[in-house]
């Protein structure tokens, strides 16, 4: 979990051998956007597999949940993007947001894609892989630290 453009000392936390950075970046506003739209789209995705995993027991009427829920969760994968185009515009070092937020619209559309065309075991492990590539997102967009802005004497 560290790459060559992080700036900051790592932290204490480890998990197995990685070593969790907090990153110093500006930008305190993009950075509280990019962590609530994130985390609300991690959400989505949870949400997402419950009605999902309804609908494979047997309950059709999750059917209409399940597609409207699709779209809030485009919704807020693009407002991810967005976000993480503002955090890019004051950090232009800090790519990893910007790349990833990307990589899951394309994701994202392309399961909707798979929904739509009935392709359920494809729609099933992609839909698996998009809650994990969102959950990592989430743990890595609260790693960064939002510089202080300079107090007036």
């Amino acid at each position: 979990m560290h790459d060559a453009s992080s700036r900051g000392e790592p932290s204490l936390a480890r998990t197995g051998t990685a070593v969790m950075t907090t990153r110093v970046v500006n930008g305190r506003g993009a950075i509280t956007l990019l962590r609530v739209v994130s985390a609300v789209a991690c959400l989505q995705t949870l949400v997402q597999g419950l009605l999902a995993g309804m609908l494979l027991n047997g309950d059709v009427n999750s059917i209409d949940p399940h597609g409207f829920n699709a779209y809030v969760f485009e919704l807020l994968v693009f407002l991810q993007v967005a976000a993480a185009v503002l955090v890019w515009r004051s950090n232009r070092w800090l790519t990893w947001p910007l790349k990833a937020a990307i990589g899951i619209l394309v994701a994202t559309f392309t399961q909707t894609a798979l929904g739509l065309t009935s392709s359920l075991a494809a729609h099933v492990t992609l839909g698996l892989a998009l809650c994990a590539m969102q959950a990592v997102f989430v743990m890595r967009a609260f790693t960064l630290r939002a510089d202080r802005p300079a107090r007036l004497a």
